[in-house]
């Protein structure tokens, strides 16, 4: 049996990259027209990245790690991460509903040093690990750090408002909608072409057994020894 997630895996890329240009080009209205929903999605959509890098991580770390000091740096490390997405994704629910809440507004003012924290400890966890524990890693990822560590200089350097990085969610969002409409394109592609080979397949098969199929016995043609004459009707006159 085929597995549909395998086959039909293509409408869900196909669906995600419509979202993902409905997401964009309504940031892009709401930057220019208010900044509310560009607000909240900022805030929302760093909680969730935050939420979910530090989760997903937990479990893999905690078995590959090879000791307890390594162990016990990346969990401190996901507990501030964790901290970091419960309170963006808070700011972003009390912005969205308009309600009064000075730790939302300090979250979304100080938005730029809440990242910078959260890159400055993934480094940290980082070297100490690698460095300190003798725990393994590679050139990439250790080039990788060093551009995040640059990063998190520039962010703590220059100020920005929420909506550049409403607007750079929105450029990421149309191009990963791109990279999606390509990937499901292939996809679909694929698909018809898996149709099209069964089908050929099957018409395969269907001459091969026509080929092997024996031919009929037709009844043999009897003829009369010429030593044994026929039997004839013999009619009696009286």
């Amino acid at each position: 049996m085929k597995n549909p997630f395998k086959t039909y895996g293509f409408w869900a890329k196909i669906l995600a990259a419509a979202l993902l240009i409905t997401l964009g080009v309504w940031l892009i209205i709401d930057v220019s027209t208010g900044e509310k929903f560009a607000t909240f999605i900022v805030l929302m959509f760093t909680g969730l990245v935050a939420g979910v890098f530090a989760i997903i991580r937990m479990i893999p770390l905690m078995r590959t790690l090879k000791t307890g000091r390594g162990r016990l740096t990346c969990i401190v490390e996901i507990a501030i991460h964790l901290a970091l997405s419960v309170a963006m994704i808070f700011a972003a629910i009390v912005k969205i509903s308009n309600e009064e809440s000075r730790f939302a507004d300090f979250v979304y003012k100080y938005y730029r040093f809440v990242i910078a924290v959260f890159f400055y400890t993934r480094v940290v966890s980082y070297f100490m690990c690698t460095v300190l524990f003798k725990e393994e890693t590679d050139k990439i990822k250790f080039w990788v750090h060093i551009g995040l560590l640059t990063l998190t200089c520039i962010i703590c350097a220059v100020a920005f408002e929420g909506k550049t990085i409403a607007w750079i969610i929105a450029v990421i969002a149309l191009a990963c909608s791109i990279t999606l409409i390509v990937e499901g394109g292939m996809g679909y592609n694929r698909y018809r072409k898996t149709i099209a080979k069964e089908r050929e397949e099957i018409k395969e098969e269907k001459k091969e057994e026509i080929l092997e199929m024996p031919a009929e016995e037709s009844d043999p043609l009897i003829i009369p020894s010429i030593d044994e004459p026929a039997e004839q009707d013999q009619i009696h006159i009286q």
